[in-house]
């Protein structure tokens, strides 16, 4: 329970209740398939663009 002490003195309080996710054995479980997994499919000659994805605010480029 040691991971759990520590973690719970880096985690605010109100996420402790999720502590038990980020635990060692819980990350090697892998999730199961489900029938919405898939792929998306793109055409041979398409050739992702460089770009913005959206625009910042003034305020949110000065934070970074």
């Amino acid at each position: 329970m040691k991971f759990e002490e520590e973690a719970k003195n880096l985690v605010p309080k109100k996420f402790h209740k999720w502590i038990h996710v980020f635990e060692k054995k819980q990350s090697k479980r892998m999730l199961t398939k489900k029938m919405w997994n898939y792929a998306i499919e793109t055409k041979k000659e398409f050739m992702p663009r460089k770009g913005k994805m959206y625009s910042l605010l003034r305020e949110e480029r000065r934070d970074m």
